[in-house]
């Protein structure tokens, strides 16, 4: 794909019920967005109007179908408009199916989109995975569903949580903690280690520096306290540093991103949820953009929920979503 002008941003609204369609004309209500990128917005135009019309934002709709009949205007919010809201039974900060199917069907399109080359990178919206599964959908997040729509392997795609200079990105994601310690393997932490690699180099970052986490306190200590480590973890860190990538550890997690303010590193393997979550929200949590890494789509979402107990009061910040729209604009023009 080659660029001549601004990126072309697709931006689903997430679940309409959440403060995904809220955040979203937040976002495209700051001019200096269209100095960064074209927008496009994939969700359902009714559930945009309510928002407009109930807290008097000075914008309006442009309906579309295709992304060439976009204006890119500022001012002006071009919507591919996917009509699956009945505005009779939409009870916004409630959860239900309807929802849920209505975020997956704004994720398959904008996936779509970006397939087809249409688009240049996708940001999806803050999703509510129990009303995805209400829908009769497993669902445990965007990277794994990326990746079914991209024909890959879900165990091929990992979440990485980006904040200016601090980068995270987890080794498994929404699944139960003994779920988590039954998957670390040598495959899976490597496959992570690769992904994280090519993430940072399409990030701009031509000699990427990356750090892995330990599973066990003190990484083990040296079997003391588990031997993940031994076994598993430090043999991938050993394979993938024999393939030319500039990897180290693995180190405590508890002292890892102690590092961070330093910048020896430009990106932390984590091997679970928490052990990654917990630091980026604690540093970045308004700030934070969460990336799909490994799937041939450039893909991001903010770094937090649907919100369901502010949702439709007005209150929602759009920091997240402005920051996302910022970097996933920079690092598309310099794949």
């Amino acid at each position: 794909m080659t660029f001549t002008n601004k990126p072309i941003i697709a931006v689903t609204i997430g679940d309409p019920a959440g403060i995904g369609p809220e955040i979203s004309l937040k976002a495209l209500s700051e001019s200096n967005i269209y100095e960064v990128c074209r927008p496009i917005v994939i969700g359902d135009a009714k559930v945009l109007e309510w928002y407009i019309n109930n807290f008097g934002l000075s914008l309006r709709l442009n309906i579309i179908n295709d992304v060439c009949d976009a204006s890119f205007t500022n001012g002006t919010v071009d919507v591919i408009h996917v009509d699956n809201v009945d505005m009779n039974l939409l009870r916004i900060g409630e959860i239900d199916a309807m929802n849920g199917l209505a975020m997956l069907e704004y994720t398959d399109r904008a996936v779509a989109l970006a397939l087809e080359d249409q688009v240049h990178a996708v940001i999806g919206g803050p999703h509510t995975k129990k009303a995805v599964e209400l829908a009769g959908t497993q669902f445990d997040g965007y990277p794994g569903y990326v990746a079914q729509l991209t024909g890959l392997n879900e165990n091929e795609t990992f979440l990485m949580l980006v904040s200016e200079n601090l980068r995270i990105v987890n080794v498994t994601l929404h699944v139960s903690l003994r779920q988590a310690l039954n998957m670390i393997n040598k495959d899976l932490v490597l496959k992570a280690i690769h992904a994280t690699d090519k993430a940072l180099r399409n990030l701009g970052i031509s000699t990427p520096k990356i750090a892995v986490a330990g599973l066990n306190p003190h990484a083990g200590e040296q079997g003391m306290f588990g031997t993940e480590e031994i076994n598993e973890i430090n043999p991938a860190i050993a394979e993938a540093r024999d393939k030319g990538v500039n990897v180290q550890g693995s180190f405590g997690s508890d002292t890892m991103l102690i590092d961070w303010q330093q910048n020896n590193y430009d990106a932390y393997v984590c091997m679970y949820h928490d052990q990654a979550h917990l630091p980026a929200k604690l540093l970045a949590f308004d700030k934070i953009t969460a990336f799909t890494i490994g799937t041939p789509v450039f893909f991001c979402t903010v770094g937090h929920g649907s919100a369901p107990d502010i949702a439709g009061k007005g209150i929602a910040s759009a920091g997240s979503m402005i920051e996302s729209i910022r970097l996933i604009s920079h690092a598309t023009v310099t794949v």
